[in-house]
């Protein structure tokens, strides 16, 4: 053995062999485990491939995410492993650049959507290593499921950007004054405070006390409805479409969520097949569920859409098909719209909006690329 290891170490291999794809020899994975796992690294015998992959400064930084924790140690010795191979098989084993490009990226989405999707107050968290070994090896066994965490890491970083970018307004009018140290609902008067030294520092000692002009809110209960999102999951929604689309659903549902929204997700194909309910952070395991499900039915556009005016707050469709509603139903929905005041984002993917979308939609958008761009245009468009 190259590395040096202890009993603990032997025990953890042990456990997450079975959870591995062995693309190379298992001594050599199990080297490669080690690599990853171990805290510090002694190595018992000099090569040239180890000490390369010890004193890359990503290896580095893919090992702040790994060190001691042996589902992403799994998950990284599979992805390396793999593209190890390639690189062997093409004699080019001395170039690692590329793997670790891609492993670096790779692991800091999977732990950015492990991390950010697991909490929530007083939700449920697991802290049991069987549980947590047998999400990592959803990750591992399925394809899908792999390019579908690296998108939405890469689409909840935009989103977090956009939703930071944003000025929030309050909805509602000002009412009254009060005493406080809230910056958000600071008094005009109090800002000719920010530009003079004396005064600033008499601001922070009235923060400290908690004696800073604020304002009250009315709030306006109106505003204050539900987010919904129809997902269309007919069979032509399959690959590419389905993977872009639930990606950029779960972040508009984290959005959603930040803003005091519940969340409520429609899935259909040819009727509605589920309707999902969130009201607060959502479990890393109910992420990997809901990526999985797929019904592949046709496409009904007027179940959905009854479905979702159940509830009261804006809607944004995603769909790739083509539907039409008859007319008399189509009035009866555009009317309760216009009672409920709230909009019908309607995004089509790969087609053209029939005149059903048309109609009763605010905002139409065809999806010709499937890519972060248009994410981030959704995102600005929608929050």
């Amino acid at each position: 053995m190259i590395i040096k290891y202890d009993k603990y170490d032997k025990m953890i291999w042990e456990r997450c062999k079975d959870k591995i794809t062995f693309y190379l020899s298992e001594k050599d994975t199990e080297v490669i485990f080690y690599l990853f796992f171990k805290y510090e690294i002694e190595l018992l015998d000099d090569s040239e491939i180890i000490r390369k992959i010890i004193n890359d400064r990503r290896f580095k930084h893919i090992k702040t995410i790994t060190t001691l924790d042996e589902n992403y140690s799994i998950i990284a010795t599979e992805f390396f492993c793999e593209k190890f191979k390639e690189l062997k098989e093409k004699s080019k084993e001395e170039d690692l650049s590329d793997i670790f490009d891609e492993l670096e990226s790779y692991m800091e989405n999977i732990s950015y959507s492990f991390s950010c999707f697991s909490s929530g107050c007083g939700y449920r968290s697991y802290t049991d290593p069987t549980k947590k070994l047998e999400l990592a090896e959803k990750l591992l066994k399925n394809k899908k499921l792999k390019e579908f965490i690296k998108l939405l890491g890469t689409f909840r970083r935009i989103s977090l950007k956009k939703a930071k970018r944003k000025i929030k307004h309050f909805s509602g009018e000002k009412y009254s004054t009060t005493l406080g140290n809230s910056l958000t609902n600071l008094l005009s008067c109090e800002y000719k405070n920010l530009t003079d030294e004396m005064l600033f520092l008499d601001l922070l000692r009235r923060y400290n006390e908690n004696k800073l002009l604020n304002y009250k809110i009315l709030d306006n209960i109106k505003n204050h409805g539900d987010f919904i999102i129809c997902l269309d999951l007919s069979g032509s929604m399959r690959g590419n479409k389905e993977i872009w689309a639930k990606a950029v659903s779960l972040c508009l549902m984290e959005m959603s969520l930040k803003r005091g929204k519940r969340c409520v997700i429609i899935m259909f194909d040819d009727g509605v097949r589920e309707t999902k309910i969130f009201e607060k952070n959502i479990h890393f395991e109910e992420i990997l569920d809901f990526a999985s499900v797929f019904y592949g039915g046709g496409t009904n556009f007027e179940k959905p859409l009854r479905e979702a005016l159940k509830f009261n707050g804006d809607i944004v469709f995603i769909t790739d098909g083509e539907c039409e509603i008859p007319v008399e139903i189509l009035k009866e929905i555009k009317k309760e719209k216009e009672n409920k005041e709230i909009k019908i984002y309607s995004l089509c993917i790969n087609t053209k909006p029939t005149i059903t979308l048309k109609n009763i939609s605010d905002v139409v958008l065809t999806i010709y690329e499937l890519n972060s761009k248009v994410a981030e245009q959704i995102f600005d468009m929608v929050v």
